[in-house]
């Protein structure tokens, strides 16, 4: 259950960042489209939070690495950081989406790192953590 746990938080924090990436890209294909919308990436988040803190807890819970908290909870807190920037500033200048968007990368890779970890320190004591 952890590596899959895992590798979903990978997938969709890939995702995350992937996606604010290539936004100009999808706003010029496709402009109305759901991919275009903030919408998406409050969806990614509802994906990524719950199973970022399933996954933390429970591998932290035995392994007791600190780096995965660490890491995990500043991830957690630059995505909630860049919801809430988009929320304030949605129509004011487009820096403050640039800002967003860097946030955004930032917390993504930092969650990719904090998953692999976890996953690699689970994987030494044979997923004894979750059972």
């Amino acid at each position: 259950m952890q590596k899959i746990i895992d590798y979903f938080g990978v997938t969709v924090s890939a995702a995350c960042g992937i996606h604010c990436v290539l936004l100009p890209l999808i706003l010029l294909i496709a402009p109305y489209s759901f991919l275009a919308s903030h919408e998406f990436h409050v969806a990614l988040i509802y994906f990524i939070l719950p199973s970022a803190a399933l996954a933390f807890f429970l591998g932290c819970k035995k392994h007791g690495d600190k780096k995965v908290a660490i890491m995990g909870i500043i991830g957690i807190a630059l995505l909630t950081t860049s919801i809430l920037i988009h929320e304030v500033f949605h129509s004011e200048q487009h820096s403050e989406e640039m800002i967003s968007v860097l946030i955004t990368i930032a917390g993504s890779v930092t969650l990719i790192f904090s998953h692999l970890r976890n996953r690699r320190l689970c994987e030494l004591v044979n997923y004894e953590c979750h059972k």
